[in-house]
């Protein structure tokens, strides 16, 4: 399997570094947007400044986190045949803290224990059955959320499944998964972002998800499709394109920038 590195964008990586960097000018390519971005210069002292977001990075996806929510912000992907072929077993793999987060700030699998919710993983550990090493990493706290276990169990499986099938007839697919807290009109007329809280580090319960999918084939065409969620039971015989929406709206809930689009 690529390793993440080679083929993840600076931009992405910068972005985790805005709060604690001067002033940043990203570079183009043909995954990026048209015009380069202009970050506004950060305070000279820049020791003094407080750190955001954290970005990990491991043999099979790399991520950055949201610690106040604990959980993560976005899970990347590269994935191919060969990294999707192998023998690894997820039965002697436990999930477990991410000591690469200072520990104040982390997610436990203690948690979850009695609330009603699936510890979901966003990079699914048989997206990694190439490398024990990687198929063991996607049971970090990190990369993983609270979902409905109808969701987890049922049709985001069945998500995880098209990406695989997708990945396996094609050159490579890139991936970009992430939870959202999605505002609802209530019975005043006004709209609020609500969302439950787990366990004793107040792990937020995503409202939704979003997965984009950039599929790129043999002639190195590539396609991006996006989708976004609810945390909540699906019917199985749904139509996947009903979640079908556009990247850019993905950027605008999710508050971020996609290399590709």
């Amino acid at each position: 399997m690529a390793h993440v590195k080679h083929w993840i964008h600076p931009l992405i990586l910068s972005l985790l570094l805005i709060t604690q960097t001067a002033c940043q000018h990203f570079p183009t390519d043909e995954l990026c947007c048209e015009e380069p971005l202009s970050i506004t210069p950060c305070p000279s002292h820049q020791s003094c400044l407080p750190i955001s977001s954290f970005c990990v990075e491991r043999e099979g996806y790399c991520l950055s986190y949201d610690a106040c929510h604990r959980n993560p912000c976005w899970i990347y992907e590269h994935l191919t045949a060969e990294s999707l072929a192998g023998n690894s077993d997820r039965e002697h793999c436990d999930f477990k803290e991410d000591e690469q987060i200072p520990k104040h700030l982390r997610a436990t699998p203690i948690d979850y224990r009695g609330q009603g919710f699936d510890r979901g993983h966003l990079a699914p550990a048989a997206n990694h059955r190439a490398s024990s090493t990687a198929m063991a990493d996607t049971f970090y706290m990190t990369n993983i959320c609270p979902q409905s276990p109808q969701l987890n169990r049922g049709y985001w499986c069945k998500l995880e499944k098209h990406v695989r099938n997708l990945t396996e007839a094609n050159q490579a697919v890139y991936v970009v998964t992430g939870p959202l807290y999605l505002p609802q009109k209530e019975a005043d007329g006004k709209r609020y972002v609500k969302y439950q809280v787990i366990g004793r580090n107040d792990v937020a319960v995503p409202t939704h998800f979003f997965k984009v999918i950039t599929v790129e084939d043999w002639q190195g065409k590539r396609e991006t499709q996006a989708y976004i969620l609810p945390n909540d039971v699906i019917a199985a015989n749904t139509d996947l394109q009903t979640f079908k929406t556009k990247p850019e709206k993905v950027e605008k809930l999710a508050g971020l920038i996609l290399p590709y689009k």
